[in-house]
C-alpha cells in the first residue's frame, strides 16, 4: 500500500480538505513544514466480529509541503506516525476510525544562481 496512492476517481464521494484547527497543529508541532493538503480518501467498510455489523474506516492521502530551509527531517512512515498521532490529540479518540497516508513530500525547486543573484542585489519596486 506504501505507493499506491489515493485515486479520486475511483473512491471520492465528496470533496475534502483537512479541518482548520488540525492543520494548525501539525504546522506548529513540525516546523519545516509549511503546507499540508488532503489528496482525497478511502474508504472501507469493516464489519464488527460480535454484531456484525458493518461501520466504515477511512484512510486520508496527504502531502507534505517543505520550506527551503528545514526541508524533511523524517521518512513518509515517521511522518505519517506523527500526524496520526497529532490528530489524535486534537480530536480523542472519537474518531479512531479515521488514520493518514503521507503520499508525496512537496520541496521547493532548487534557486539558480540567477535567483540568488537577483534576490541579493535585485531593485523591488
Amino acid at each position: 500500500m506504501e505507493n499506491e496512492g489515493l485515486n479520486l476517481c475511483e473512491t471520492l464521494k465528496r470533496e475534502i480538505e483537512l479541518p482548520k484547527m488540525y492543520k494548525l497543529v501539525i504546522l506548529k508541532m513540525c516546523p519545516e513544514i509549511v503546507d499540508v493538503v488532503s489528496t482525497g480518501y478511502r474508504e472501507q467498510t469493516i464489519y464488527d466480529p460480535n454484531t456484525f455489523a458493518p461501520f466504515n474506516k477511512y484512510l486520508v492521502g496527504i502531502d507534505l509541503y517543505f520550506g527551503d530551509y528545514n526541508g524533511m527531517k523524517k521518512s513518509k512512515t515517521e511522518y505519517g506516525e506523527e500526524i496520526g498521532g497529532y490528530f489524535k490529540m486534537t480530536y480523542g479518540n472519537k474518531f479512531d476510525f479515521i488514520s493518514f497516508h503521507v503520499q508525496s513530500f512537496i520541496s521547493p525547486p532548487e534557486k539558480t544562481n540567477e535567483d540568488k543573484f537577483f534576490e541579493l542585489f535585485g531593485i523591488n519596486k
